[in-house]
């Protein structure tokens, strides 16, 4: 698996099947940390970016707050040591 494969905010959008605005919003709230690129400051998404994403996926589905999903991201990160 390459884990240097990286996707703009309009493929990472359409490959989770979400509106380009609602990563954006994440990333606003600090549910999502991304990358900055180049230039004109591109946001980035890697493939640990994406597989995020779909957490945050499950989470927001179960009826769970964006407040209460940035919560359990970082409950995640303490206990496997900075994994998202």
């Amino acid at each position: 698996m390459d884990t240097n494969v990286i996707y703009t905010i309009k493929e990472a959008a359409r490959k989770l099947r979400l509106h380009e605005q609602t990563l954006r919003n994440w990333e606003r709230a600090g549910i999502i940390k991304l990358q900055r690129f180049g230039k004109n400051r591109s946001r980035v998404f890697r493939k640990a970016d994406i597989a995020q994403c779909r957490m945050i996926q499950r989470f927001s589905g179960r009826g769970i707050s964006l407040r209460g999903v940035k919560h359990l991201l970082a409950m995640n990160r303490r206990l496997h040591g900075g994994l998202s």
